[in-house]
């Protein structure tokens, strides 16, 4: 047990994942339980200079998780307030009671899913979730302030159960969503602006009827990077907005990124088909001279 304690704090102070999306196999791995050196890490970055998402307090706001310990493979909440330099939490946030961008990722940068996070009359958001794996995930919280620059807050959470490390190969520009298949072509380049487009089909037909996305401002996707590492989050912006909700579009859809370094991202694509929300996964490099 020991020995079992002593790897699971250096696979965190590392930034490694804990945690498999299926679970470990019967024998092949251990199970995370958070014990108080976990659940009391706090962030070492700057929070006035880190890249986004990766500080819980930066400008003055802060987020706070409600709880940090929660299940495993069953229905759960995520809740957390967002309080200003008074402590207070905040209200007037730019585009209303569901205008915060909310999103969790185990930290090996599998599993991101967007959630939908509401507020109460207490000033706490709240939004459902299933956590499909166990380990420490990041939780995400993005929003502007009435007044206030535009931020995206960090906090960890900690899933017990059986965990094992997940890998990935360095470049996968396709993947498969339900019976879609999403393909990302673009070269990214750090420092720059680089045009990235996704382009989705079914059984080899393109899709023509991809609906905007709920919170993009009528965009047909949303396109999220994540740095390999240390989870910084960057939002590429569509070039297309303003749809109205019966619009259709489709099947290639058009981003702009404007990444900070060099490295390995995560591409998280969230695209809308017949109602149903659906997410791609994939590992696009940016490197110097692209």
């Amino acid at each position: 047990m020991t020995a079992l304690l002593a790897a699971v704090a250096l696979v965190f102070a590392a930034g490694w994942a804990l945690g498999s999306i299926g679970g470990a196999a019967p024998g092949s791995a251990g199970r995370l339980a958070p014990g108080p050196a976990l659940r009391n890490a706090v962030d070492t970055a700057d929070p006035e200079t880190a890249p986004m998402g990766l500080v819980s307090t930066r400008a003055g706001y802060t987020l706070h998780p409600v709880r940090t310990v929660l299940p495993w493979n069953q229905p759960t909440e995520v809740a957390f307030t967002l309080t200003g330099s008074d402590g207070v939490p905040v209200r007037a946030i730019d585009g209303g009671a569901t205008a915060v961008d909310v999103a969790v990722i185990r930290r090996d940068d599998a599993g991101y899913e967007p959630l939908r996070a509401t507020a109460g009359p207490d000033g706490v958001w709240r939004a459902p979730v299933t956590f499909p794996g166990a380990g420490v995930w990041r939780l995400y919280a993005g929003f502007t302030p009435t007044g206030g620059p535009a931020l995206d807050l960090g906090a960890d959470l900690f899933v017990p159960g059986p965990f094992g490390p997940f890998t990935f190969t360095t470049e996968q520009r396709t993947a498969t969503s339900g019976p879609f298949q999403v393909r990302v072509d673009g070269e990214l380049a750090p420092g720059g602006s680089s045009p990235v487009f996704a382009t989705v089909s079914r059984d080899g037909r393109p899709v023509t009827d991809l609906e905007p996305v709920a919170g993009t401002g009528g965009a047909y996707g949303r396109l999220v990077a994540v740095r390999q590492g240390d989870l910084a989050r960057i939002p590429l912006r569509a070039q297309v907005t303003g749809a109205a909700p019966a619009g259709r579009s489709g099947p290639g859809i058009g981003f702009v990124a404007e990444l900070p370094s060099t490295g390995s991202y995560r591409l998280f694509l969230t695209f809308t088909q017949g109602g149903a929300e659906r997410t791609a996964e994939f590992t696009v490099d940016a490197a110097a001279g692209s």
